[in-house]
């Protein structure tokens, strides 16, 4: 069995599932998934989003400011520090999130109720030793 191939292949498929259902809201899949970050952090900055979804400074900027222009989010400098940027969503966004949370819930309780909590703890213990294995740091 080749694990790389079947976590790609896996990532790929979420990927594109994710992001067919973004599109009948206007958004991408990334966006999607950066619009439920932020509602349940209302205060996060833009390395925040960085950090969490491990993304470079320019990937994260140009997808902020796709997000900017079409409405979702606004970017202010940070009252602790206005070097930073502090993301907020708009209320065109926060009428979305509701529909983000629901899919991103499904999909999470479709893994939680198919495999035991032994299945899905070796599981995440697999993918976690496959992140560290490719220099990666993992931080869930």
């Amino acid at each position: 069995m080749d694990y790389g191939k079947l976590i790609k292949l896996a990532a790929n498929q979420m990927n594109r599932r994710m992001d067919a259902y973004a599109k009948q809201y206007g958004l991408t899949g990334t966006q999607m998934s950066i619009l439920d970050f932020l509602s349940g952090n209302p205060h996060a900055l833009q390395r925040d989003i960085e950090v969490e979804f491990n993304i470079q400074r320019s990937t994260a900027t140009v997808t902020l400011q796709r997000m900017e222009k079409a409405g979702l989010v606004n970017r202010v400098p940070a009252a602790t520090d206005a070097r930073q940027k502090e993301v907020h969503l708009t209320n065109k966004a926060q009428a979305l999130s509701s529909a983000v949370a629901a899919y991103i819930a499904h999909q999470q309780m479709s893994l939680v109720t198919h495999f035991s909590e032994e299945e899905q703890a070796t599981f995440t213990a697999m993918l976690q030793y496959f992140i560290e294995l490719n220099g990666g740091n993992h931080h869930q």
